[in-house]
C-alpha cells in the first residue's frame, strides 16, 4: 500500500446529529466517492495501539451517501461503542451506540456497511454479523437522500477539547459494493474519490477552524491516519 504525507486539504463545515456535548474541537478527514455507484462499502479497520483520550471521543466509520447514514466505531470514557446513525435535514432519523467490550486497541475488525433501497434498511455488519442495534435498520425519512445507488464514505474524526491523539488508525482492503444482490465487489482506490479535513461547527456547537488540521493523512483511500494533539 503506497504511504502519502500529510498534506493540506480543503476543509468542509458539515453537520452530525449524535447527540454530543459542545467541545473545542470535532473536525474529521473524509474520504468520499465522486459517483453515486454503490450500495456499501466493506473494510477492514486496524484500530490504534495507542489511544489517549483526555476527553471527549475519536471514531473511525463508514457511510452511504454524503451525510445520510453513519455506521462503525468510537472510543472515549466508556471504551470501545459501536454505531450506527442516520440523519435527514439535519435531524436524526435513528441513531443507536452501545459499548463492545470485544473490541480492543490494535485490533483488526471486519467492517461492512450496507443499505437496501427497496426495503429502506441498512446494516452494520462487524467482524461478519450484525449487532442487534445496527441489524436491518429502518432509516425512515433518510431515505429521501438515497437512491438504490449512493456515494459512500470512509470517515477519521474526533471531538475533544484538544487534547487527545493515537497512533495510526488503518482501513484496508476496502471495497465498493457494486449490486444490490452483494455478489460484485471492486477495490477502492484513489481515482475514485476525494478527500478532505472537515470541521463540523454550526452557530450553535461552534467548533475550532482548524479541528481537523492535527490529523496526518497517511492514505486517502483506504484512509490512513494519526491523530496529534492541538
Amino acid at each position: 500500500m503506497r504511504s502519502k504525507t500529510a498534506r493540506q486539504l480543503p476543509s468542509y463545515s458539515t453537520h452530525t446529529n449524535k447527540e454530543r456535548k459542545i467541545m473545542l474541537r470535532h473536525g474529521a478527514v473524509r474520504t468520499l466517492t465522486k459517483s453515486a455507484s454503490y450500495t456499501g462499502v466493506t473494510t477492514k479497520l486496524i484500530l490504534p495501539t495507542t489511544i489517549n483520550l483526555v476527553n471527549g471521543y475519536v471514531d473511525w466509520y463508514l457511510g452511504i451517501g454524503d451525510a445520510a447514514i453513519e455506521a462503525g466505531i468510537s472510543y472515549s470514557s466508556a471504551g470501545f461503542k459501536v454505531f450506527l446513525g442516520s440523519s435527514y435535514n439535519n435531524n436524526s432519523t435513528y441513531f443507536q451506540s452501545n459499548p463492545v467490550a470485544s473490541l480492543g486497541k490494535g485490533q483488526t475488525v471486519d467492517l461492512k456497511l450496507v443499505y437496501n433501497y427497496a426495503t429502506n434498511r441498512a446494516t452494520l455488519y462487524v467482524n461478519g454479523s450484525a449487532l442487534p442495534w445496527t441489524d436491518n435498520v429502518n432509516v425512515g425519512l433518510t431515505q429521501n437522500l438515497l437512491g438504490t445507488y449512493n456515494k459512500v464514505k470512509m470517515i477519521h474524526g474526533v471531538e475533544d477539547q484538544g487534547g487527545s491523539s493515537y497512533s495510526q488508525a488503518s482501513f484496508s482492503q476496502t471495497q465498493l459494493r457494486m449490486d444490490v444482490a452483494g455478489a460484485i465487489y471492486n477495490t477502492w482506490t484513489d481515482n475514485l474519490s476525494t478527500t478532505n479535513r472537515v470541521v463540523v461547527s454550526t452557530e450553535e456547537n461552534p467548533a475550532d477552524p482548524n479541528s481537523a488540521a492535527k490529523f496526518t493523512i497517511y492514505n486517502f483511500a483506504p484512509l490512513i491516519t494519526k491523530l496529534d494533539p492541538a
